[in-house]
């Protein structure tokens, strides 16, 4: 390559190699110092590489930079042993840049790694000797090289922890690094130095407190109940199911009969644990009045889905950047506490995506949940930032776990037997391994679970604005992506500047942009109270954030900065340099986020307003971890509520069905046209609380049902579609639509309903309120046209070159699985959801007196239907849908087909025929106006010629 330096200490061999170079350079041989081809072409050494990465592996991860020419892993003569460093040359200059910026401090098997591009002068002539097929002694038999061959094949074949991905490391060599780090510290002790994780009180606190948690947590986990006499429990079940358990007192009238009888006092937990173990065997059928009866923490599958985050490995190679208020706990993901509940759990299953997912999913049905629609949350670092290879095995045990949930608890329970059924523990379940199918390839897993009892209905991942580019979304579509996370943190260059944020705000503008153009759901985050910034900058903030259509996200999650330990923020605090406002008055954060919640969109839904950080983590900041009830409270008393999702949720309080009301709202978002579709009830939910402390309790519902019903019947008569978006442009427009019974026709609306309903919009997106944005939330339909989406190729995804966008549907209230019929009803294999606005009215019980549940009543179908027509207005043929892996099969009922040369995995359906019938419609209409027209111009001109005689004639 490169002749080599004449800077070095003068020795021997150095001398020789110069001699050497210099003859050649005479002779007038081949010189290999700087020219094209070494311009062409660079060298970038690594250092500090870990036991286990060797040649193969090192052009395996580096090879999906660029082509890698020639390779060379410093080994041991003797034993053949990596030395931790190594050479690796690429084709491409520019290629070898970025593995040196990127690389360096780049976390491989848990250890940093060290990465420098080299300079020609650095380079010796002979580092590539033997790495090349030709050479000297070619041909030749050598045994050195042979037994280096064979050490070297025996070194590289040992064993491999599964889990890990890590070599196995045996006991005795455990013993010699505990012995080496005892050593290590005597000497440090000895000379004064103090040696300890732990720098700070703060950080001392936090790590007793995680000990205590896994302490009570190991010791829950292993606890026996040797006194329950389960077959006793499981007697006690079935003489309950022989009772009418329809309502509450007539489930307390069988509960004491059966009490008497069986002399025993079961608690729930174990009624529940039994009732599970019966419904496995197949002993009992399941009852539905049982399963809502003990029901434990309905709030977890209140919002038409069950949520579950997993937490992805640790280790600073999770996160690229340095943000001064994150925390950098040793052994935890960058960023995270391992106090923090979904943390602790990652902890305790070792981060095993597989245990993770069991862990929660058990115990979520153990307290009566039905895991059937599961929405997963990854969390942990950068995402973008994991290598490819491990990201793909991630989301592929994350559908494994999915699709074997129901086959895994099944096994479980016939190893255990009964005696043991109330210890469905995930961390016992590697023991079972031999009783599980082995793991597929992604794609395989995938389409699994498209029939699986318990379906991934949507995948969120974690990462950075400025990891978001084209290459990186159709991963994240490989993957199974449906909604992603991004950190905006704030709007203000300078505060991003100071907390060492990496990016501006422009770059989130971008990525909004970017991610929705490609059909994402959008999640930000927003930090107040970071250093620099006070109650105004903070109010400012979220002022711009609401305002602003490019920052015009779906979900939000308020995190308020708080000093935790080992971060930099907790020196600065210690220090004197940084003092949070919440620190000196609690009141100034309260009152920034009730102004902020009374003027959030209907159409965003505020996931979090605190992060989920134990108090006994908090050095400074917010310590008030039911900051959301404060906000509620203070909410009330000034007669103000928040319009977001979350707390609009219908949840378990449904209405009668034949009540609600299609509402539109447009805006606009990042170059583009948004509605947000979504049937609501007639019901105001007043001031105050979220969704549950709003809901209308049965008490309540008696005593104003006779005062409503009045005003709900004409309500009813009464709704019909209006549109107010001339007046509201760019602002946020409200639609009224009530769909009728018989053809579909619209009740014609009055002039004094008219002005009413603009009178409801104006509200729509601006500070004041109004009773109809406070309204109980059914479902939602994000659905996007794109400035000029007919017109313009997709720069990202080829596929979604003309289609109009939908984002997300969903339908909340309570989880009902889809493999049960509620009440009788069943889900239709209908294959035109257009056809469904000429039918009737929602249907509501099928008998008695209790409100049906409002999952698979048909308000998913009618809001496909309603965004179909809108694309077909719009001039569309064609519209997609960003759909979870679980729920393609139904969309594919609807004639969604995913294109075999797409790349990006989604549904797409062909509009051609309604288009066609559209234009038909248009041009009939177009006709008939015309004849309007011109019979309305000759009725004016005979009443004004009629006029005119009879003023004529009666002049005097």
């Amino acid at each position: 390559m490169v002749a080599a330096t004449t800077s070095r200490k003068a020795n021997k061999t150095s001398t020789k190699m110069a001699a050497t170079s210099a003859k050649k350079a005479v002779s007038g041989g081949k010189k290999r110092v700087a020219g094209s081809w070494a311009r062409r072409r660079g060298v970038v050494r690594l250092g500090r590489l870990p036991t286990g990465f060797y040649e193969p592996e090192i052009r395996k991860f580096l090879s999906q930079f660029g082509t890698i020419t020639r390779l060379r892993l410093a080994r041991s003569k003797r034993s053949t042993r990596s030395k931790g460093y190594a050479f690796v040359e690429f084709k491409s200059h520019d290629v070898a840049e970025v593995v040196a910026k990127d690389m360096d401090k780049y976390f491989i098997m848990q250890k940093p790694i060290s990465a420098k591009l080299l300079d020609a002068s650095q380079v010796h002539e002979s580092l590539w000797d033997g790495c090349a097929k030709s050479g000297r002694g070619r041909g030749i038999i050598n045994m050195k090289r042979i037994h280096v061959k064979v050490n070297k094949e025996k070194h590289n074949s040992r064993p491999v922890d599964e889990k890990t991905g890590l070599p196995v490391v045996s006991e005795a060599a455990k013993a010699r690094r505990e012995a080496k780090k005892e050593a290590l510290k005597g000497k440090l002790e000895a000379a004064g130095v103090e040696y300890d994780v732990c720098t700070t009180d703060a950080q001392t606190k936090h790590m007793k407190a995680k000990d205590l948690y896994t302490e009570e947590w190991t010791e829950y986990q292993h606890r026996v109940k040797a006194d329950t006499d389960w077959p006793k429990v499981e007697g006690f079940v079935k003489d309950l199911l022989d009772y009418d358990l329809s309502t509450e007192q007539s489930y307390k009238a069988s509960y004491r009969a059966v009490l008497r009888k069986a002399k025993l006092v079961p608690s729930k937990a174990q009624l529940q644990a039994a009732y599970t173990t019966l419904v496995t065997r197949g002993d009992v059928q399941q009852n539905e009045h049982f399963e809502r009866i003990f029901l434990k923490k309905s709030i977890r599958s209140n919002s038409g889905v069950v949520v579950i985050t997993i937490v992805t490995a640790p280790g600073p190679f999770s996160c690229p950047n340095d943000c001064y208020y994150c925390p950098n706990e040793p052994g935890q993901p960058r960023s995270y506490l391992s106090t923090e509940p979904a943390v602790a759990r990652a902890n305790q299953n070792k981060f095993d995506p597989v245990l993770q997912f069991w862990d929660r999913a058990t115990t979520l049905a153990r307290q009566g949940h039905t895991v059937d629609k599961v929405e997963i949350i990854v969390l942990g670092g950068t995402w973008s930032f994991y290598p490819h290879e491990y990201q793909e095995q991630f989301c592929r045990d994350l559908f494994y776990a999915a699709n074997i949930f129901n086959e895994a608890a099944i096994a479980k329970n016939r190893k255990l037997g009964n005696n043991d059924v109330s210890t469905l523990e995930a961390h016992n379940m590697p023991s079972l391994n031999s009783l599980y199918r082995s793991k597929l390839s992604l794609e395989e897993e995938q389409v699994r679970n498209e029939v699986s009892d318990c379906k991934i209905i949507g995948l969120t991942l974690e990462t950075r604005p400025d990891y978001v580019n084209p290459t990186e979304l159709r991963r994240l579509r490989t993957l199974g992506c449906t909604r992603v996370q991004i950190g905006v943190q704030h709007t203000d260059n300078q505060i991003l500047k100071t907390i060492n944020r990496g990016h501006t705000v422009e770059d989130s503008m971008k990525a909004v942009k970017l991610l929705k153009e490609s059909c994402f759901k959008v999640d930000i985050h927003l930090m107040p109270d970071l250093p620099t910034s006070n109650p105004e900058k903070d109010r400012e903030m979220f002022k711009f954030v609401l305002e602003t259509p490019y920052l015009q996200a779906d979900h939000w999650k308020i995190y308020p900065c708080e000093v935790t330990p080992f971060s930099m923020i907790e020196k600065w605090y210690s220090e004197g340099s940084y003092m949070p406002y919440t620190e000196k008055d609690p009141k100034l954060l309260v009152d920034l986020l009730v102004w902020t919640k009374a003027r959030v969109h209907p159409w965003i839904r505020l996931n979090r307003v605190i992060r989920d950080i134990p108090e006994v983590s908090i050095i400074a900041g917010n310590q008030n971890t039911n900051l959301r009830q404060m906000i509620f409270k203070e909410l009330a008393k000034q007669g103000k509520y928040c319009r977001c999702i979350r707390c609009r949720e219908v949840r378990d309080w449904p209405e009668d069905e034949s009540l609600l009301r299609l509402a539109k709202r447009w805006y606009r978002s990042s170059d583009g046209d948004e509605c947000f579709l979504s049937f609501e009830g007639s019901i105001d939910r007043g001031v105050g609380g979220g969704a549950t402390e709003r809901g209308m309790k049965k008490r309540q519902k008696k005593e104003d049902k006779k005062k409503n019903k009045k005003k709900n019947r004409k309500h009813a008569e009464e709704q019909a579609e209006s549109s107010a978006s001339s007046a509201l442009a760019g602002v946020g427009s409200f639609v009224v639509a009530k769909l009728t019974e018989g053809a579909g026709k619209c009740v014609t609306m009055q002039q004094s309903l008219w002005r009413r309903a603009r009178s409801w919009v104006v509200g729509a997106g601006l500070e004041d309120t109004t009773p109809k944005d406070n309204a109980p939330l059914y479902g939602l339909l994000r659905l996007r046209f794109n400035d000029n989406g007919l017109t313009e190729h997709h720069k990202v995804f080829p596929e979604l070159s003309g289609c109009a966008l939908i984002r997300e549907l969903h339908v909340y209230g309570t989880v009902q699985a889809v493999r049960q019929h509620k009440n009788g009803r069943a889900m239709s294999q209908v294959s035109n959801a257009t056809s469904l606005l000429s039918s009737s009215h929602l249907s509501s019980a099928a008998g008695g007196t209790d409100v049906a549940p409002v999952q698979h009543t048909g308000l998913g179908r009618r809001l496909l239907a309603e965004a179909e027509r809108m694309a077909v207005e719009r001039g569309y043929s064609k519209i997609a849908v960003i759909s979870g892996v679980g729920v393609r099969n139904y969309y594919r009922k609807f004639g969604y087909e995913m294109p075999g040369e797409g790349v990006g995995h989604f549904l797409i359906k062909d509009l051609s025929s309604e288009f066609a019938a559209r234009k038909e419609d248009l041009r009939h209409l177009r006709r008939r106006q015309i004849v309007l027209e011109s019979t309305a111009a000759v009725g004016v001109a005979a009443v004004c010629g009629l006029g005119l005689a009879y003023l004529a004639r009666h002049k005097h």
